[in-house]
């Protein structure tokens, strides 16, 4: 992940600087998970599907057992939060990629 174009990009897109430090934070949480999970190669694979699909049913599903132990708040709410933070990820690389 490209941290500091990515910041950029949220902040051109009127980001409050509290939230971007949260979805960053998020998106890094989210690339430690199963050892490494790098977003941009996540992105070139499948648009970040399989990562989408871990947030189905709050997390309580078959491809969040697959990938392990981890921290995610699966089955609470907050899980929404990550799912959020990679949404916006991708338009930011969907953003990127057209240009």
């Amino acid at each position: 992940m490209n941290e500091l174009e990515f910041r950029q990009w949220l902040s051109n897109s009127d980001v409050p600087k509290k939230v971007q430090s949260d979805i960053v934070s998020r998106l890094k949480r989210l690339e430690r998970i199963n050892g490494y999970f790098d977003l941009d190669e996540e992105y070139e694979k499948d648009n970040c599907d399989f990562l989408f699909s871990l947030f189905k049913n709050k997390g309580l599903n078959d491809n969040m057992k697959k990938i392990g132990e981890n921290d995610l708040p699966i089955g609470k709410y907050q899980l929404s939060t990550y799912k959020y933070a990679l949404t916006q990820y991708v338009k930011y690389m969907q953003n990127k990629n057209d240009r």
